[in-house]
């Protein structure tokens, strides 16, 4: 489970079974960890619409994410926090919106429900499913 603070409130951001059964947000974060490889054009539409994409999905992750332990009305609220949260970051704490990407999607793809899918997988090999099948590529 990670932790988000914005405006002096901890919020905890945890993916579960609902959260991987329930959304696509899984396809959306893969589709989105393609652009750390690209670089964004600012007069190139189609740069734009990928990058409003990915604040969408971050907005959306987070939305998801919060369910369990601080739920929040709708995704107007989230996106609200995620304004304040990129004011409050200063030079010596910088708060990047591609940085918090990452650490959601690692969330996701790494540390939540998932993770201990993997482990119970690799414990019994005669069931194993193949990861790259199930997680996003890196």
């Amino acid at each position: 489970m990670m932790t988000i603070i914005v405006n002096g409130t901890e919020y905890k951001v945890k993916f579960g079974f609902n959260s991987f059964v329930d959304t696509d947000l899984m396809e959306r974060t893969e589709a989105m960890l393609k652009i750390f490889d690209e670089e964004l054009n600012k007069d190139d539409k189609f740069g734009m619409a990928r990058a409003k994409e990915l604040f969408a999905c971050v907005r959306d992750l987070l939305f998801v994410g919060f369910q369990k332990y601080n739920p929040v009305e709708n995704k107007q609220v989230v996106g609200n926090l995620l304004d304040d949260y990129l004011d409050e970051g200063t030079e010596e704490n910088p708060h990047d919106l591609m940085e918090l990407f990452g650490e959601i999607a690692n969330e996701l793809m790494d540390s939540g429900f998932l993770k201990g899918l993997f482990q119970a997988q690799t414990e019994q090999p005669q069931k194993k499913i193949p990861k790259d099948h199930l997680k996003a590529q890196k």
